[in-house]
């Protein structure tokens, strides 16, 4: 094991193959600055210590230098993050509960209740004598008499649904989405600049990786920064509710 920092490791190892920090930096797919600060032994630019973890293996590969060696002094220093955030989220979906008896009876009765309110509609329609229609005749003009055609328009029934948007702000993240029944909806990265909308009639559940990476509108409302950088944070939204830790 070298008795080197990581970062003077990787340092002399590029200077030995006569690389720049720009070429290294390109064949990694790193930022300038991040490869910089790895060289100086600082690792908060990396987004959290699974990404940190993958940048040295990636780099190690490019110098032909030992990985498992850095990787070794990385946990020493840092220490180990046993679980990657892949892992962490086949766990995640397979400890998901199934949704409640409770929640299925929910929709059922508001189901239940839409219909009867619209049903309740027709018949004042058909009647065409409404409490509402005799109201505004008392109030209308004398010499006016009262319409017998006048109808209550029917309102719709608008099923609620849960919908949020993540937006990237910082380097990136990377997200698992799944619905209530923990079938996954999506599984990957969202970086700086983009976003990304999912919607479910019942509940969202999220795993989101780097949660200071990205910001959150739920359900319309726009709820800011999740977590912190390289913190791994687990919620789940139901429609027209507030975001609720997993």
């Amino acid at each position: 094991m070298s008795t080197g920092s990581i970062g003077e490791e990787i340092r002399t190892a590029r200077k030995g193959a006569d690389l720049t920090i720009a070429e290294v930096a390109d064949r990694a797919k790193l930022r300038v600055t991040v490869l910089q600060a790895i060289e100086n032994d600082d690792f908060s630019l990396c987004g959290g210590d699974t990404y940190a973890r993958g940048h040295l293996k990636v780099i190690a590969g490019i110098l032909r230098i030992d990985s498992k060696s850095l990787l070794e002094q990385f946990d020493e220093k840092f220490g180990k993050f046993e679980t990657s955030l892949l892992d962490l989220s086949e766990k995640g979906k397979r400890n998901l509960e199934k949704p409640s008896k409770s929640t299925k009876a929910s929709w059922k009765t508001l189901a239940t209740i839409a219909v009867a309110v619209i049903a309740l509609v027709t018949v004042v329609q058909i009647s065409g004598s409404s409490p509402k229609n005799e109201v505004v005749s008392a109030n209308s003009d004398s010499s006016t008499a009262p319409s017998t055609e006048q109808q209550i328009p029917a309102t719709a029934s608008v099923e609620p649904e849960a919908k949020v948007v993540i937006t990237g702000i910082k380097s990136y993240s990377w997200i698992s989405v799944s619905d209530a029944a923990g079938n996954s909806i999506f599984t990957g990265e969202v970086r700086k600049g983009e976003s990304k909308e999912f919607t479910d009639r019942q509940l969202l559940r999220f795993v989101i990786g780097n949660a200071g990476a990205v910001t959150l509108t739920v359900n319309g409302e726009d709820r800011g920064i999740p977590g912190k950088i390289g913190e791994v944070v687990r919620l789940q939204v139901a429609a027209d509710d507030a975001p609720v830790a997993g």
